[in-house]
């Protein structure tokens, strides 16, 4: 699953939940994601790729700001968990 495809599946859940404003947020980054070309389907090496890659990411970060965990990051979180707790001695 590509990094839009998550972030559009991340955006229409959240619609759901939060306050007004977290809607309004995340609901401007879904507008955004479904104007935008997935950055996969273009042609690798070309500019059109690389300008939706930035815009991508940008959005990511906006994202990451309203709760929205890259894959990387939340596997990250959760071997810290562990590595944490087998320094406590805590079975997590």
């Amino acid at each position: 699953m590509s990094m839009t495809e998550e972030l559009l599946e991340w955006a229409e859940e959240e619609q759901q939940h939060g306050s007004e404003g977290h809607r309004v947020a995340v609901g401007k980054i879904l507008l955004q994601l479904r104007s935008l070309p997935d950055p996969e389907s273009l042609p690798v090496g070309t500019t059109q790729r690389f300008l939706a890659q930035r815009r991508v990411e940008r959005l990511l970060e906006r994202a990451e700001e309203l709760g929205f965990e890259t894959p990387g990051k939340a596997l990250k979180k959760e071997l810290g968990k562990q590595v944490a707790g087998k320094a406590l001695g805590l079975q997590l």
